[in-house]
């Protein structure tokens, strides 16, 4: 009874923060609404709840601080960077140390990004945060076409070790 009650209280706090940080930022921000979410296909849902969930904190968190913010961000965005990297083992000859490369270069641009964002007194965390997000967008969408070409891939089985990979790296953070 005693841990029913404690789990609603809980709830009813969470619920209670998450819509007043939306409202502070609705408040402080009506020219920046919150990026809306787009479902890609049902084998990535859960990794599309978990951007959505991470997306909802980031903005209620950067009402209040926006320092926390950007670092929360910086660190899901760098999990995802090496995740892509995970997958690009299945690249076959010299597209994959090219897309290794191009990994570290979009690193060191989230890094610059993180770092110029913190360097000003009062961060603007929806804006940095958007500029790291667009970094992994285009490391994915790289990725994607890379993988689309027909002799991109290993033929030796490889592949299935880097879908397996994939899963492991997650419970870093």
């Amino acid at each position: 009874m005693v841990i029913t009650m404690t789990n609603r209280l809980l709830a009813l706090v969470i619920a209670v923060a998450l819509s007043g940080g939306i409202a502070a930022h609705a408040a402080q921000s009506p020219h920046q609404p919150m990026a809306p979410i787009t479902l890609t296909s049902a084998t990535s849902l859960p990794v599309v709840l978990q951007t959505a969930a991470s997306h909802l904190t980031e903005t209620a968190t950067g009402t209040i601080d926006p320092s926390a913010a950007i670092r929360s961000a910086y660190q899901r965005d760098h999990v995802a960077l090496e995740h892509l990297r995970q997958q690009a083992s299945a690249l076959k000859g010299s597209a994959h140390p090219a897309f290794n490369q191009y990994i570290s270069d979009q690193e060191a641009a989230l890094t610059e990004l993180e770092r110029t964002a913190m360097a000003t007194i009062r961060p603007s965390a929806g804006g940095s945060i958007a500029a790291m997000d667009q970094l992994v967008s285009a490391a994915q969408a790289t990725l994607n076409r890379e993988l689309a070409q027909p002799a991109a891939m290993k033929t030796n089985g490889s592949t299935g070790s880097a879908k397996s990979n994939q899963g492991q790296g997650s419970t870093k953070k």
